[in-house]
């Protein structure tokens, strides 16, 4: 590494289940963290994402207060012009069973806001939901969450616009495999959670993890569209896991990632959470960013999670 390049330095935040976006020369970083508000983190460069943030959203009286996770923010066209729109899950009381999906709607283009609460996702009902994302495909807005009935198994339904759900959830991914229902770790609730949308070369992909969050297994699943209509699962493949924790480099439990480009858009890179213990624990979550290559048949090369102690050469074109 020359020695005029600053490294990328992993963990670059305090906070679980991590979603970046790069906007007009900044990377914005947004996540789960303790208390009852949103955050953007945001910099110019990925190894300085962490060390400015913004509150977006705080609850109002009778707004949902308890349990905000997750949130994802996209910039999608609506009414004629373009907001950034963040999903995210929250509840009106300290349970999990009151987990629904909430919007929050940009005032213009700038990704710190201001911003205005929309409510719960309109076409949403009373089911336990978690884990909002979009996908888009064939030009049809998608809404990609996870809804809580004995397993975490994620859903997909079309949308008519970015504020409304316009179809009833088909499922895609069920957690039917033994590396999604935490073999051999302490919990076997089956999981396939955090769902990201993944583009490349033409093709699509969904990104999701598996296994209880708190097990040292925690790890990433890929789901490949194959063609055909995008509510049937036959119309997506399986592979799994295609990221896992490594002991040699102390990483354990990675998953819930998300994408970005490096700002010459030469490189990929991944930001995902992880621990240092394999204890079974929801503490200790940490954003780490790590490049990934592609494969001869286009699809995702993640590698292997590197170990914090591992400084990285930063994004090109910082």
């Amino acid at each position: 590494m020359s020695k005029s390049v600053v490294a990328l330095h992993n963990p670059l935040a305090p906070v679980a289940d991590p979603f970046i976006v790069y906007h007009k020369k900044s990377y914005y970083l947004t996540g789960t963290r303790t208390g009852n508000s949103l955050e953007i983190w945001y910099a110019p460069r990925l190894e300085d994402v962490g060390r400015s943030s913004k509150t977006i959203w705080s609850p109002a009286p009778g707004e949902p207060a308890f349990q905000v996770w997750s949130p994802s923010m996209f910039l999608l066209d609506y009414q004629g012009s373009r907001h950034w729109f963040v999903y995210f899950t929250a509840a009106l009381t300290n349970t999990n069973e009151d987990h629904r999906i909430y919007v929050l709607q940009s005032q213009g283009e700038d990704p710190l806001g201001p911003y205005t609460y929309k409510g719960q996702l309109t076409g949403t009902d009373s089911t336990t939901a978690i884990d909002a994302s979009i996908l888009q495909l064939h030009n049809q807005l998608y809404m990609m969450y996870v809804l809580e009935k004995g397993t975490n198994a994620t859903y997909l339904a079309p949308m008519s616009d970015p504020l409304t759900m316009s179809g009833a959830p088909h499922l895609i991914i069920d957690p039917d495999q033994p590396w999604e229902q935490g073999f051999q770790a302490h919990s076997t609730y089956p999981v396939a959670e955090g769902p990201e949308a993944l583009y490349h070369d033409g093709k699509t992909f969904i990104v999701y993890s598996a296994s209880d969050t708190g097990n040292y297994n925690y790890c990433l699943g890929l789901m490949t569209y194959v063609g055909g209509d995008p509510l049937e699962r036959s119309s997506w493949q399986k592979k799994g896991p295609v990221f896992e924790y490594n002991s040699d480099n102390g990483v354990f439990g990675p998953g819930r990632a998300h994408f970005t480009t490096s700002p010459d858009g030469k490189q990929s890179w991944m930001v995902y959470h992880a621990k240092t213990t394999p204890d079974f624990t929801y503490a200790g979550r940490e954003v780490r960013a790590q490049p990934f290559s592609w494969n001869a048949d286009g699809s995702p090369n993640f590698g292997t999670p590197v170990s914090l102690k591992t400084p990285l050469e930063p994004p090109s074109g910082e």
